[in-house]
């Protein structure tokens, strides 16, 4: 399962709530589609990330496609809901569960993005460039607007929160505003100073959001429920908050340690979800690296430069000798090589990956996402007993793990 614990250390496990959706009934079903208003419908993929569908007379439009795995899932449900093909796709950013069922969904479609996020799905520090199968074939740096399904819909760039390359899409008639990953909405923000991201960036968007969209907007995001603007002003006042607590003991000289000694954002200590890693130092920190551009890079920008040339041998010693010896140099997050992990095997290199997430499996040992990718690379190459066995660990862990539920059965013959 890819999600963005694993490519940008979270897991958000939400429900969408308050929009007067009603629910298809699948079990355990890995997308479940539930209709906004109009030709608009939500499809939820492992219980997760959500991927919004404008589906009409002028056919079907998506915005986001999901995680890899549930790309065949999005086009079932789709299907039933009247759509015979995808026209146009819409991403909000780079991260794989909101680019991974590009390649199926779009083979035949016009697909769009930012600049950036056409690169980030491309290339990844010293891996190859991957050619091939649902990379953007459309920019939008600026402004776009599209006329379909009998609305109008603006694309509308607002890089620099959640990543370099975030895109807001409005659908000015039916009162919809997508807005991915830029805002979370029952927890911290995920504003990744390693993929362009920065906490003050996320609260001017927010703000620029309440002040410009039309007053009964709905704010409907990647994870978590949809927003009113006056809950958008709600979470909008603990991002500002937050920022304003840290860039206090900030300025007072306090270097990154010392800051989270403070713990300045402990009194938003309600927003904290632990179990998928926003925490309060969490936040803290990227609120922190923001302020003092004091980012750590990714400790695969140099696994993906040892690998290249000298093989996964090598890159996992190095990957163990850098954690025992400089740590805090690098970021060692759980996203960080689960996202490596996911990037070789769209290369086609599987056994490189399966050492990551073998190596990631080891350094997470408590965590369900590793194992649940690690039984995804098995299932890969045919390993069955391997998936079965890391899968069943994956769910011990996560017992909401809908992937986890639906490849257990797929193994089985269920």
């Amino acid at each position: 399962m890819l999600n963005l614990r694993r490519v940008c250390f979270v897991l958000f496990c939400f429900l969408i709530a308050n929009v007067g959706l009603a629910a298809a009934q699948h079990e355990s079903a890995p997308v479940v589609a539930r209709h906004l208003v109009g030709p608009l419908h939500i499809l939820k993929c492992n219980d997760n990330a959500q991927v919004l569908a404008s589906i009409g007379e002028d056919g079907t439009l998506l915005v986001d496609t999901g995680y890899p795995q549930t790309a065949d899932a999005v086009r079932k449900e789709l299907t039933e809901l009247g759509s015979d093909s995808v026209d146009f796709i819409v991403n909000t950013h780079s991260d794989l569960d909101h680019v991974g069922g590009n390649a199926v969904l779009g083979k035949d479609a016009v697909v769009l993005a930012h600049p950036v996020t056409r690169l980030r799905m491309s290339t990844y520090f010293a891996l190859p460039e991957i050619p091939g199968e649902g990379i953007p074939n459309l920019t939008v740096a600026g402004d776009a607007t599209l006329q379909f399904n009998e609305d109008v819909i603006r694309i509308l760039p607002f890089p620099g929160g959640h990543t370099g390359g975030d895109l807001v899409v409005h659908f000015t008639r039916a009162g919809v505003a997508f807005l991915g990953d830029i805002v979370l909405s029952e927890t911290f923000p995920n504003s990744d100073p390693a993929k362009g991201g920065n906490a003050s960036r996320t609260a001017e968007i927010i703000a620029e959001l309440i002040e410009t969209m039309p007053q009964d907007t709905v704010f409907v995001v990647a994870h978590g429920k949809s927003l009113t603007k006056s809950g958008l002003g709600e979470y909008l006042e603990m991002v500002e908050g937050t920022v304003a607590a840290v860039k206090k003991v900030v300025d007072a000289g306090n270097d990154l340690e010392a800051t989270l000694k403070a713990r300045p954002v402990a009194p938003w200590s309600k927003w904290e979800n632990a179990e998928v890693g926003l925490t309060v130092d969490r936040w803290t920190y990227e609120v922190y690296a923001g302020l003092s551009d004091a980012a750590n890079v990714s400790i695969c920008a140099p696994l993906t430069e040892t690998l290249v040339a000298d093989g996964i041998d090598a890159a996992e010693k190095l990957y163990r000798h850098l954690k025992a010896s400089e740590a805090d140099a690098w970021d060692f997050g759980e996203g960080q090589l689960n996202f490596l992990g996911y990037q070789l095997l769209m290369r086609s290199m599987v056994d490189e990956a399966i050492k990551v997430f073998e190596l990631n499996v080891e350094s997470y040992p408590e965590s369900s996402n590793p194992y649940d990718s690690l039984g995804e690379a098995y299932m890969a190459v045919g390993k069955n007993d391997l998936a079965i066995v890391n899968y069943e660990r994956s769910l011990e862990l996560d017992s909401h793990n809908d992937n986890a539920v639906a490849m257990l059965k797929k193994l089985r013959g269920n």
